[in-house]
């Protein structure tokens, strides 16, 4: 059995359910990423300003662990703001799928089907 089902989630909370099943689009990947690096960059940066003045490095690595802790809280779930130019696909069409499935047959054999189709035909 599953430990874990989204009907179970949905129950207990379906806000959060709905939070949990979305799913973040390509624009949404790129600037998380960079919003990610950017405040790493920009924590790690006043850390060392702020560690070299007090020449202390525990406040170095307080601050980049800050930068790192609150950019996980912003980039990892998959927010609805992560999502705003989600993707169309292509609708699935099953008769691609039913051609797809016979085996291939050596170009001599089609060759000769061919042209027994176009003998027919005239």
């Amino acid at each position: 059995g599953k430990f874990f089902s989204w009907s179970c989630a949905h129950a207990a909370a379906p806000e959060l359910s709905a939070l949990l099943a979305r799913s973040m689009d390509f624009k949404g990947q790129f600037w998380c990423e960079r919003f990610f690096q950017v405040l790493v960059v920009l924590f790690g940066l006043a850390g060392f300003a702020v560690g070299y003045m007090k020449q202390d490095f525990r406040v170095t690595f307080q601050f980049l662990s800050a930068g790192g802790g609150i950019s996980a809280v912003i980039c990892l779930p998959d927010w609805p703001w992560w999502n705003r130019n989600p993707v169309s696909w292509i609708p699935y069409d099953s008769e691609e799928e039913e051609e797809e499935e016979e085996p291939a047959k050596p170009k001599k054999e089609k060759n000769k089907e061919k042209k027994k189709k176009s003998q027919k035909a005239q």
